[in-house]
């Protein structure tokens, strides 16, 4: 591999996490940016030097203290044209509005650019098929970013299906409990027309884990789905900040951070919880067919309190049960500082005594997406250096979960089950 000169388009909270994150891991290796503005790469590259990352980063913060100074430096466009013309970059991330993402990856094919793109690959079924069909054959790097796929307890639930330990697979009980659920609803998540819905922003997650650790594809969903909580009257543009109910209402940033102890997010995700713009659902159900006749059973909801917050499920085998729970252990301060963070597995096989359980724990504490934002930044640098790595997040892994989300949304719009076409 050529020395590594990567430009990021959309340097929003993910897109800068992962410039700081490269530049940690590939020191100079970032060369260029692009945006609409840049204020928000400004203020997270700029409270890097003290080493704690600012709130608007999220779970794509990291401890990069060590950061070359000029980082901040480096050339900023508003034009991915104009960047590519003047810049000499070999490798791109991809981490603008979802809704882009096919016109982005088509702009890096033409110029036979390394491709690290965010999830999902895209959220319209051309889109999808058409992002499938430039990258399936691709020649260069062409990764998904899912962060959950490097964590540790990810890794390790994957080789005990793999090796036997609870048997053949024969059903699957996922759930996540989102106790982060409303910043979906406070900032630009919150239309169809951006993210297309939240199978696509958190399902695609879990759905590609599940892929992951049984090793099949799906073959068919059958989903239900509603709007609960979240969507309103309220004005587009109204802010907790500048609400004259902020200390009575029940979704205020500022009563749940004095009541719930719930931290209060960054300036960028203080919009109202019930404007009207809202349209899409904030839980949902799924059911999936896999290949063979072995099932599974989802649920995501967007209202979790602070404390609980849950990830993960059970994978049932003919030979045991693994109970898999990316919150183990989790205990969060109002100031968003992480107490205590683990992931657990807990297996119980058929040929052993009680008292025989296995029982394992992976501390993330202080680290993003259970431990796996780091070491997903560190595998994609393994597969632009040729060097093998566990944590692929293949295109044809992306367009498998895309695939699922979309027939999960098909199934709840026509009430039918839906039959999942994949074109690999």
């Amino acid at each position: 591999m050529e020395n590594l000169k990567v430009a990021c388009i959309g340097a929003g909270a993910s897109g800068t996490g992962h410039i700081a994150l490269i530049e940690k891991y590939a020191p100079g290796s970032m060369v260029a940016f692009c945006d609409l503005d840049r204020s928000l790469f400004d203020k997270i590259i700029n409270s890097y030097p003290g080493g704690s990352g600012a709130k608007e980063a999220g779970d794509f913060k990291t401890d990069a203290a060590s950061l070359r100074k000029d980082l901040k430096n480096i050339p900023f466009y508003t034009d991915p044209e104009e960047m590519f013309a003047r810049e000499d970059i070999n490798t791109v991330i991809i981490a603008t509005y979802c809704c882009a993402h096919y016109e982005m990856v088509e702009k890096c094919v033409k110029r036979n650019m390394n491709i690290l793109l965010e999830k999902p690959i895209a959220i319209v079924e051309t889109d999808i098929e058409k992002t499938w069909q430039l990258l399936k054959n691709y020649q260069k790097v062409a990764t998904v970013n899912f962060t959950m796929r490097g964590a540790p307890v990810s890794l390790a639930a994957k080789r005990h299906v793999k090796n036997g330990t609870i048997g053949k697979i024969v059903s699957v009980q996922y759930i996540n409990n989102v106790h982060y659920g409303d910043c979906y609803f406070r900032g630009w998540m919150r239309t169809k027309e951006k993210i297309g819905n939240l199978f696509l922003q958190k399902a695609t997650h879990d759905f590609d884990i599940i892929n992951s650790i049984i090793g099949l594809k799906p073959v068919s969903i059958a989903a239900f789905g509603s709007r609960q909580i979240y969507g309103g009257n309220m004005p587009n543009d109204l802010t907790c900040d500048e609400c004259d109910r902020k200390w009575t209402c029940p979704m205020s940033i500022y009563k749940l951070e004095l009541e719930a102890g719930k931290p209060l997010p960054g300036k960028n995700n203080r919009l109202c919880v019930y404007a009207r713009e809202i349209d899409i659902d904030d839980n949902q159900t799924v059911i999936i067919q896999y290949e063979g006749g072995v099932t599974a059973s989802y649920c995501q909801t967007f209202n979790a309190p602070q404390q609980g917050g849950q990830r993960g499920g059970y994978f049932i085998g003919n030979d045991g049960i693994m109970h898999l729970r990316y919150y183990g252990q989790f205990q969060e301060t109002s100031g968003g500082q992480i107490l205590v963070g683990n992931s657990q597995l807990d297996i119980t096989r058929y040929h052993e005594k009680p008292g025989s359980r296995i029982h394992e724990v992976y501390d993330w504490n202080g680290h993003g997406h259970f431990d796996g934002t780091e070491y997903g930044i560190m595998a994609k640098l393994d597969l632009l250096n040729g060097r093998p790595t566990e944590v692929a997040n293949t295109i044809a892994e992306g367009y498998i979960s895309a695939k699922m989300c979309l027939a999960a949304q098909k199934s709840i719009e026509t009430h039918k089950v839906v039959d999942i076409d994949l074109n690999l």
